[in-house]
């Protein structure tokens, strides 16, 4: 740490990797009454976003001030004076001095501006400080008092000694053009021997290509400036080339050479475009920010040029046009433009030129383009793409988003403009991945005029359709004659000036819609049965479960999706309009869908889940801790310091980079968590890795084609189902996840996302899937019941479930779940199928173990119908046994085996199985399996409504009843054929025996069993009937 001579003591206290708020807020606890605290962050940003959080952590009794360059002296001045706690960037912005300050956080952080010489664009990167910045920040204690100087970061300060130079790191244009229009005639190339720190010869070769490329430097070994570059010289500096070159393009050719110098002037002291917000209406222009600024400027000329020159008081106008929040950055702008007024009042060339005022947008934006030309950016929406988003329009691909204060800002819910023209492209590493554009103008395509080359690739089929019905052709005879055009080899390529490539491409882009008709029944399947039918016809009453579908398309490809529902003719015709390689993949969506309803029994209701609540007070009291890490994940009150803390605190782990992970996507995007992650680790904290295993990339499973953990890992993955009720954009998940440091892997699967997660930090990787609303009203089943519980936004203590299963007759209860997890038990809820199985296998394997025998929970049939079947699998054990017994019949063979759920006639069984077993021996209520025979006509009645005593056979061997078999072939001598499809249909059946009375001798009078007994068991032949 550097040492610093200081009137007053200073110590100095390292809480390296420590939260500033948190520092913050213990030094409010221990500071006297006027003692005030100075924190040093990052950014602009940061410093905002700061004091907004310790106001709200603290509940508004910590007050925070900015102090930041576009403040006004004043404002400072009276901020330092009152205020107790600071948040600022750079010594600079705080050379007022504090009366009483008695501590400074530091950490050690610093933006600066880099410009990138091969992508040509300024960076704004975060670095840490260099020695001479700290010494600066640390000098700034002990001056008044003794002072407390806390430092948070960990690396050695005298490691970087300075900053590393601006010229090292800037964009050389302007220096370079100004060197070579002074009287040394002479550039870099010459000054660098003289300079202390000099730059690249990299970068000063480049300097001099772009200035060549401009038409300011003469090709070739001369470095003579052009006609062009010898105009450029006469004029004064206005900060930049691009500026200088739009004033002299409105001086020569537009006719508008004093609004360009206006807005120069203000443009030159605006660094931020923070003013445009606060400007009255009535100055802001629909054509954008570049004439809302001179409108501003004109407004107060107007009055300086009407008025005596002592009697101009710029504190009254600004006073009088609403102006007076940015009265500090009009004065700058007033003093600039008193100076290029002189200039050009005594300049012999522009002198007439400078006064011409045309107040034409048209006219100005011509002028702008004539130094901004690269920075024309045109919305992805009409290049069918994400809306909302822009791309500069020179093949370079630099993706963009308008400042939020421009005023062409429009709502989400309406569309963009389609053509800017931007002063500032801002590339910053807090930003994920798009640079950000202020200061813009809407323009039209025919104001461009700067040659340009562009291309788009399209498909074979997208190719085929443009060739077709004179597509290409009508577009050739449009534009070829002004623009070269060719298509070929999957490719359309464009040649010519930029307004009319712009338009000839969008035409093209507009003449490949194509549209896809097709209809979800179409997809016939021998294997359908009743269910995929009686779902099919679910759907149709509900097709908004697509909207987020509908909305993702729509807002990221610019696909129309239309669904229409004829629930009269049991259609549901899909619709899809845009680029046909777009069309398919919707189509694939659906059909996706379909295979996913294929298996579905009941399609589920959006609404259809057990809500969240809290334990019963018998097993509450012993969970305190699950309702912590419930919090964690869905309270929306968390701060961005508790998440940060869960990130990079210095008791972050794995599992807490989850936990931020999760609420993120449950508190800022709605989605519901659920599976693996809310059984391991909010109720159960179980953590495992594999052993022997030292690297965490080695726990990533790359024999899926999806991002994948070995089973090892504990907890593994989030689990999350995306929201029904609104769009979820997974580019602003992104960016969310960007905020604190967390990168991932997206892949995009036709009915989910799959992402992974921290592949390369220490903490070792976790996945999550995201699974579309639609395709999650499918999942109808659960395999294991200790997977069946979800956490919900705002539900901070609450445990939900997705599936159902406290119904009769399974009445599993929240807290058996939760028991079960915490004791390393499950129980099984679905047959036995190869899926199933792998789940029980990998539960096993991690030393949990199976509770009772494997339960068939199947969700309730639609309210129409009394029952719904759902066929078994192969491998489940009801139906091994089923099988094995039907083999006594001779020469048949299982087509299938169908299990049915009939709530009403379960909830009879049940309350009648009760009733029998009270009147057993044991409260034994004797319950069998076995076969029962019927003809057709019987089928459904008996699915339906059970074993009506009102069709019992009265002449049957012993009288009036149900009769059931122990073997197969019994009853299959009471079933008919099918004629159809030559089947034959068989019930196994449970059978309350009660009390059975065995008769050896037939008996066809009987009307009951005998009085004493629940049921008669005739044995007068070799095979016994019930």
């Amino acid at each position: 740490m550097p040492q610093m001579g200081t009137l007053h003591t200073v110590t100095k206290i390292a809480r390296p990797n420590e939260n500033a708020l948190d520092i913050v807020q213990e030094l409010c606890k221990k500071r006297k009454r006027h003692d005030q605290i100075l924190c040093f962050v990052s950014s602009v940003a940061e410093v905002n976003q700061s004091c907004k959080l310790i106001n709200q952590i603290s509940r508004e009794t910590i007050v925070a001030y900015p102090l930041i360059q576009s403040q006004h002296p004043h404002v400072q001045q009276y901020n330092i004076e009152h205020g107790t706690v600071f948040f600022s960037t750079t010594v600079a912005e705080t050379s007022l001095t504090f009366p009483c300050l008695k501590y400074v956080v530091d950490t050690g952080m610093i933006n600066v501006p880099v410009y990138d010489f091969e992508s040509k664009r300024t960076v704004l990167r975060e670095v840490r400080a260099a020695e001479s910045t700290i010494k600066q920040r640390l000098g700034r204690l002990g001056r008044t008092q003794p002072g407390e100087y806390y430092s948070l970061y960990d690396f050695k300060v005298d490691e970087v000694l300075y900053p590393v130079p601006q010229i090292c790191q800037s964009d050389l244009m302007n220096i370079e053009f100004s060197l070579r229009k002074s009287p040394l005639k002479k550039g870099f190339n010459y000054m660098k021997s003289f300079l202390p720190n000099k730059p690249s010869q990299k970068a000063i070769d480049t300097t001099i290509e772009q200035l060549r490329d401009l038409n300011i430097l003469e090709k070739g070994s001369s470095d003579k400036l052009t006609n062009d570059g010898e105009a450029l010289a006469k004029l004064p500096d206005f900060g930049s080339l691009a500026m200088s070159k739009a004033v002299l393009s409105a001086l020569r050719n537009y006719d508008c050479g004093r609004d360009l110098i206006c807005l120069s002037a203000i443009l030159g002291v605006l660094n931020t475009t923070g003013l445009l917000k606060s400007l009255p209406q009535h100055l802001k222009s629909p054509d954008g920010d570049f004439m809302t600024l001179l409108n501003v400027m004109n407004e107060v000329l107007l009055v300086r040029q009407s008025s005596p020159a002592k009697q101009f008081n710029l504190d009254q106008v600004c006073q009088s046009k609403g102006l007076k929040e940015i009265q500090h950055v009009i004065r700058q702008a007033l003093r600039r433009y008193q100076t290029l007024e002189k200039i050009f009042n005594q300049s012999p060339n522009f002198c007439s030129q400078a006064q011409v005022q045309s107040g034409d947008w048209e006219l100005v934006a011509k002028s702008l383009l004539a130094g901004y030309s690269d920075n024309v950016f045109v919305s992805m929406k009409e290049l069918q793409d994400r809306s909302h988003l822009f791309v500069r329009y020179n093949n370079r691909g630099d993706i963009a988003k308008l400042d939020l204060q421009s005023t062409l800002t429009r709502p989400i819910s309406t569309a963009p403009v389609s053509l800017v023209l931007a002063r500032d492209i801002r590339h910053s590493t807090a930003v994920r991945a798009t640079a950000i554009i202020s200061f813009v103008g809407e323009i039209k395509a025919e104001w461009l005029e700067y040659p340009l080359e562009r291309e788009f690739d399209l498909t074979g089929d997208e190719e085929t359709y443009l060739n077709t019905t004179n597509r290409y052709s009508n577009a050739q005879m449009k534009f070829s004659h002004r623009i070269n055009m060719s298509l070929g080899s999957q490719k359309m390529k464009f040649k010519g000036s930029s307004g009319i490539v712009l338009n000839a491409e969008l035409h093209l882009r507009q003449q490949m819609i194509s549209e896809l008709k097709f209809n979800l029944t179409n997809i016939p399947n021998p294997a359908d049965n009743s269910n995929f039918a009686r779902n099919l016809e679910s759907i149709m009453k509900m097709t908004y479960i697509f909207n987020p579908m509908k909305w993702r398309w729509a807002t990221e490809r610019q696909v129309e999706i239309t669904i229409n529902s004829n629930t009269a003719t049991k259609t549901c015709e899909i619709i899809v309009k845009g680029r046909d390689s777009d069309n398919k993949k919707v189509k694939n969506e659906f059909d996706a869908f379909i295979s996913w309803l294929r298996n579905c029994a009941v399609i589920r209701h959006p609404n259809d889940y057990v809500s969240p609540r809290v334990l019963r007070p018998a097993m509450r009291k012993d969970c305190r801790d699950i309702e912590e890490r419930i919090n964690c994940v869905t309270d929306t009150k968390r701060t961005p310091v508790d998440l940060y803390k869960g990130v990079k605190g210095s008791n972050a782990t794995r599992e807490t980079r989850m936990e931020v992970v999760a609420w993120i996507a449950v508190c800022k995007f709605d989605c519901k968590l659920e599976g693996g992650f809310v059984r391991d680790w909010i109720v159960g904290r179980y953590t495992a890795r594999p052993p022997g295993v030292t690297d965490p990339k080695k726990w990533i499973d790359t024999s899926n084609p999806m991002p994948a953990l070995v089973k090892e890992v504990i907890p593994c993955d989030l689990d999350c189902h995306l929201p029904s009720h609104m769009y979820f954009d997974i580019e602003k998940f992104q960016d969310e996840l960007y905020k604190y440091g967390i990168t991932c892997e997206v892949k995009r699967d036709t009915w989910r996302y799959v992402v992974l997660f921290d592949e390369n930090e220490p903490t070792g990787p976790f996945t999550m899937d995201l699974i579309e609303p639609h395709v999650a009203l499918t999942h109808d089943r659960i395999d294991l019941d200790v997977n069946n519980l979800s956490v919900e936004k705002d539900y901070t203590h609450e445990l939900g479930m997705r599936i159902n299963i406290q119904r009769k007759p399974y009445e599993i209860e929240l807290e058996n779940i939760v028991n079960n997890i915490k004791n390393g038990h499950f129980k099984v809820l679905r047959p036995l199928d190869h899926y199933v199985q792998l789940r029980i296998n990998k539960m096993q394997q991690r030393g949990w173990t199976q509770d009772g025998p494997v339960m068939s929970v199947i969700p309730d049939p639609h309210y129409k119908y009394y029952a719904v079947l759902v066929p078994l699998p192969l491998s489940a054990t009801l139906y091994i046994d089923v099988s094995a017994k039907m083999k006594s019949i001779s020469l048949a063979q299982i087509v299938s085996i169908e299990e049915i759920r009939n709530p009403y006639l379960e909830e009879t069984y049940e309350g009648m199985k009760k009733l029998i077993a009270k009147q057993c021996p044991n409260q034994n209520p004797n319950e069998q399996e076995l076969f029962h025979g019927t003809k057709s006509a019987g089928i459904q009645g008996i699915t339906e409504d059970g074993y009506d005593d009102r069709y019992f056979n009265k002449g049957g061997l012993y009288g009036h009843g149900a009769y059931f078999a122990d073997d197969p072939n019994k009853s299959h001598g009471y079933t008919e054929v099918n004629t159809a499809n030559g089947t034959h249909v068989m019930f196994y059946n449970k059978v309350l025996l009660g009390n059975p009375t065995t008769l050896t001798a037939t008996d066809n009078t009987l009307v009951s069993a005998p009085h004493g007994f629940h049921s008669v068991i005739g044995k007068h032949t070799a095979m016994t009937e019930y």
